[in-house]
């Protein structure tokens, strides 16, 4: 009876709080990944516009100035960040707490005393900050509300990781931010950078500036001002950059023209180990927060090696037989541990590695090389990459269902032979999974990733969390439309088009209309012609009728292989953009939408 009483009086309050004077149905929050206990109540708390965010322990106030902002972009509202003084009845609060005892745990309570959010690290309470922007209600009330809740969550799997793939495409860091975002509203804790390969190498070597990448005369690699700022800005967001340095085999790019031999690293060679762990330094004093370093060491041709006399002279001299991988992965090992860092490596290599040290971490991607029952036979900790369906790479990528309904962190399908695949036994080494986004040009990065990455999350945040894809799905509709006010985005509705999307353009007939909307925190400019939109391009003031008469003529549908154009058309590109009162832009993503007005007969046969 006791605790029964309580909650109702606990209900109560908080609609008293809330100013409403009946109890109403309070649904549950729609929260990806699902925490492991939801406990709500009755009734709501208004984010009132005086409400202030106090943080009790200074080490939290970066995380509290990021939530402002992202309750500004969220809510419209400005609240102020306090690092003196209690709190408020209408404050949120932020602490440090031993009594959440996992590292990346957080509680999240919403109810008559408050609302406060608690961890017992930075990156615990940095989760229950988005957990709170999550349990915003989306029903368009003013000033906005949260539920009466009691989240008390921490993650099932220590490494929940996203690699980028920044050496093949150049990335700029305008389009990395947002997808540190994406990670951080998915509690994704590692993104990976794939710094160097044949195309370029985007670390910026201070020791080694010779390095650098150019293509067609523009730069092809970041200032150190770029990426010790990306550093800290996923830092402060509760993400960690990992680095990778790809080598000895093809991977390894221009790193060659320093160390190398034939199409590899020169492995049996001490000026090769020299440089690299000067190269490697410079990557642990950037990549401060990572505790990790990845090395690469996959798909190589290493016969070449070990034949000319200098190269067998090092052999003998170190009582070494061949295995020039095996070395590489040891000697390289042994300098990230001087630097303080623990090595990653993909599962290049075979067997036991010829006697590698078990605290290496492998990520068996292809179960060709190294599969990973074999692996953890041999003692070591893996983390799940399987290329089945954890790889982005062109059209070779897997839905959101299927991860959801189909994958498991101890999983790993052939992506060739499908009958063939690896299931691990409950407590295998599995530190945790990471998608792996290859090859993919910077601007279709977020789109596709977005499709995907949040299923990712909750199959190994909770994965025994008992719920459907239905579910999952409907809850990741309304993170996906949070995700867009988080970037600043401008979204588009559409009304009128006619006949099949055909490799991203709409196709239209008869005039459209186009209705654009956005946080209510500036002003949307647009363009229709593909020009990135300015504070002088028009202002957005009502719904676009587009016709015929607002198209130009372009060729459309490059063919590499046949150097020539697929098509002809009649294209509106629209693209549109938020702007501040200052004129500044929101956010890095320029919202695109693309238009073309095709006759209905040219529709049904392209």
């Amino acid at each position: 009876m006791l605790m029964t009483v309580s909650k109702a009086l606990a209900a109560a309050l908080c609609l008293a709080a809330a100013g409403r004077a009946a109890a109403v149905e309070t649904a549950a929050p729609a929260l990806v990944p699902w925490p492991q206990s939801v406990t709500v109540e009755p009734g709501w708390r208004e984010l009132k516009p005086a409400a202030r965010i106090v943080v009790s322990d200074a080490a939290l106030a970066p995380l509290a100035r990021i939530l402002a902002e992202e309750l500004h972009l969220t809510t419209a509202l400005n609240p102020p960040v306090v690092t003196t003084g209690s709190a408020g009845a209408d404050d949120i609060v932020l602490r440090l707490t031993n009594a959440v005892t996992a590292d990346e745990g957080y509680r999240l309570t919403v109810g008559p005393a408050g609302i406060a959010v608690e961890g017992k690290t930075y990156r615990g309470a940095a989760w229950g900050t988005v957990t709170l922007l999550e349990a915003i209600a989306g029903d368009g009330q003013s000033p906005p509300r949260l539920p009466c809740v009691t989240v008390t969550d921490a993650p099932a799997a220590p490494y929940r990781g996203l690699l980028i793939d920044v050496a093949r495409q150049w990335h700029p860091v305008s389009a990395l931010r947002p997808l540190i975002e994406l990670c951080r509203l998915y509690k994704i804790n590692y993104l990976q950078l794939h710094l160097n390969d044949q195309q370029s190498t985007v670390f910026p070597s201070q020791a080694f500036p010779q390095l650098a990448s150019a293509t067609k005369g523009r730069r092809r690699t970041y200032t150190l001002a770029e990426i010790t700022g990306l550093v800290q800005y996923a830092d402060e967001r509760g993400v960690t950059l990992v680095p990778e340095l790809e080598g000895p085999g093809h991977h390894a790019g221009n790193l060659r023209a320093l160390w190398g031999r034939g199409g590899t690293l020169d492995v049996f060679n001490e000026k090769t180990y020299a440089g690299l762990n000067v190269l490697l330094g410079e990557l642990c004093d950037v990549f401060k927060s990572s505790p990790y370093i990845h090395i690469g060491g996959d798909e190589g041709s290493f016969g070449h090696l070990g034949k000319s006399p200098e190269e067998q002279a090092y052999l003998a001299a170190h009582g070494l037989k061949g295995g020039a991988l095996d070395h590489y992965i040891r000697r390289l090992d042994a300098l990230i541990k001087q630097h303080g860092k623990r090595t990653i490596c993909w599962e290049g290599f075979h067997g036991d590695g010829g006697g590698l040290p078990r605290d290496i971490i492998v990520m068996p991607f292809e179960s060709a090389y190294n599969p990973a029952n074999k692996l953890v036979a041999h003692g070591f900790t893996v983390i799940n990459t399987a290329w089945k369906p954890l790889y982005v790479v062109g059209n070779k990528k897997w839905s959101a269902e299927y991860i959801y309904d189909h994958w498991n962190l101890r999983l790993w399908e052939h992506h060739v032979n499908t009958r063939t695949h690896i299931q691990l036994p409950p407590g295998a080494p599995v530190l945790g999974a990471q998608m792996c986004a290859w090859e993919q040009a910077a601007d279709v990065e977020l789109p596709s990733l977005r499709e995907r990455l949040h299923a990712l999350s909750e199959r190994i945040w909770n994965p025994d969390a008992g719920r459907t894809y239905a579910d999952f799905a409907a809850r990741a509709a309304r993170t996906d439309q949070f995700l867009d006010r988080l970037l600043g985005c401008v979204t588009v509705q559409v009304q009128g088009l006619a006949g099949r999307r055909e490799r991203g353009w709409d196709s239209f007939w008869k005039p459209i209309t186009v209705t654009l909307s956005a946080p209510p925190i500036g002003t949307i400019h647009y363009t229709l012609d593909g020009q990135e939109p300015t504070p002088r391009s028009p202002r957005y003031a009502g719904p676009l009728t587009l016709s015929q008469a607002n198209t130009h003529r372009e060729k459309l549908f490059f063919n590499s292989r046949t150097k020539r154009f697929e098509a002809d058309g009649d294209v509106v590109r629209l693209k549109a953009r938020l702007f501040d009162a200052a004129g500044q832009p929101v956010g890095d993503v320029v919202t695109g939408a693309q238009f073309w007005h095709r006759p209905p007969e040219a529709q049904a046969n392209p």
